[in-house]
C-alpha cells in the first residue's frame, strides 16, 4: 500500500475523517490475512472521500483475480457468509442489469445519435453484460484484466492496443473508479486508447460511508459474523469497524466525480445522475460524467 498526502482526483489538501478498519476478506485476499492500518480523508477542494493508505496494481490484481470465479467466491464466502454461489450468481445475471441498462442506455443514444453502427467499448465491465445489446445494431467489445469469458456477442480486446485499433464512437467505465487505488491510472488508459471522437462514459455509486443504510448493513453483518464466524467477527471488533474498507475504497459525488474530469482535461464534459430501484435498493443513486478525453 502507499500513504497519499494530497488528493487522488484533484491534487488538494486531505483531512482525516475517521479511522477505518480493512474488511477481513481483503486482508486475506491480498495480505495472507494480515490487515494494515487505514483511514478515511477527504479532500478539502472536491469532497472526494477515500481509504488511506492505497491499494498499488499489485494488490488490485490479487483481489480481483479471477474475480466472482469459484476461488473468488470461496474465499470471499469464508469471511463472510452471506456471498454464497447463490448470491455470487446474480450479480452476473443480464436480468438484474435490466434497470441500470435502461438509464444508462438512455444517456449512450442520445451522444450517439445519427451513428449508424456504433462501437462500444465495456472498459472493466467484467462479461460485458452492461452493453450487451444495449444499443441497437452496435458492436460491442470488452476490456477486461480478470480473464473471465466475455457474454455472448462481445468481443474480447486482449489489450490497450487492441482498443487502441478499434477507434471507438463510446467507451463505457461503468462501477470501475471506485474499487481503485489510483484513478487517474485508469484515466490515462483511457486517453491512450480514445479517438478523438470518442465519448467517454465514466459511471460511478454515490454513497456515503456515513450513510445510515450502510452503518446499519455494517451492523447486521457484524451480528451474522459474530453467530457463524466468531473468529472473524473478534478479529473485526476494533475501532473502525463500521467503516470498512471492502471492495469500494473510493466514495464519490456529483462535485469529485466533475473535477476528475476537469484535472485530466475532458472535452465537452456533461455529467448528470439517476435512481436505481429493485435490486440495487430503493433510493440508491448512480452519478455519471462523460466527455472526450482523446486528442
Amino acid at each position: 500500500m502507499l500513504t497519499v498526502k494530497q488528493c487522488v482526483l484533484c491534487d488538494g489538501e486531505i483531512v482525516k475523517r475517521k479511522t477505518g478498519a480493512v474488511a477481513p476478506f481483503l486482508a486475506k485476499r491480498i495480505w495472507n490475512g494480515k490487515a494494515p492500518a487505514v483511514e478515511l480523508v477527504e479532500c478539502k477542494k472536491c469532497s472526494f472521500l477515500f481509504f488511506n493508505p492505497r491499494l498499488e496494481p499489485d494488490e488490485e490484481q490479487r483481489l480481483y483475480a479471477g474475480y466472482r470465479q469459484g476461488g473468488y467466491q470461496k474465499d470471499r464466502f469464508s469471511c463472510e457468509p452471506w456471498y454464497t454461489e447463490k448470491f455470487n450468481a446474480t450479480l452476473a445475471d443480464p436480468n438484474s442489469l435490466g434497470e441500470r441498462r435502461e438509464k444508462l442506455g438512455a444517456v449512450l443514444a442520445t451522444h450517439l445519435a445519427g451513428i449508424d453502427r456504433p462501437k462500444i467499448l465495456d472498459f472493466g465491465g467484467d462479461r460485458g453484460d452492461l452493453i450487451q445489446n444495449l444499443i441497437p445494431h452496435a458492436a460491442a467489445y470488452i476490456y477486461e484484466i480478470s480473464g473471465v469469458e466475455p457474454a455472448e456477442g462481445i468481443t474480447c480486446c486482449a489489450d490497450l492496443a487492441d482498443c487502441r485499433a478499434q477507434s471507438f464512437d463510446a467507451i463505457v467505465c461503468s462501477n470501475v473508479l471506485e474499487h481503485i487505488g489510483f484513478p487517474q491510472t485508469i484515466l490515462d488508459q483511457l486517453k491512450t486508447i480514445s479517438a478523438p471522437h470518442t465519448k467517454v462514459f465514466i459511471e460511478v455509486p454515490f454513497e456515503s460511508p456515513f450513510g445510515p443504510r450502510l452503518v446499519l448493513r455494517r451492523l447486521a453483518q457484524f451480528g451474522v459474523l459474530a453467530v457463524t464466524r466468531p473468529a472473524v467477527a473478534w478479529g473485526l471488533a476494533k475501532p473502525g469497524m463500521l467503516l470498512i474498507m471492502h471492495e469500494h475504497i473510493n466514495y464519490f459525488n456529483q462535485q469529485s466525480l466533475e473535477a476528475m474530469l476537469g484535472t485530466w482535461g475532458a472535452a465537452d464534459t456533461v455529467s448528470g445522475s439517476y435512481e436505481l430501484g429493485g435490486n440495487m435498493g430503493k433510493g440508491f443513486t448512480m452519478g455519471w460524467c462523460a466527455g472526450r478525453l482523446g486528442r
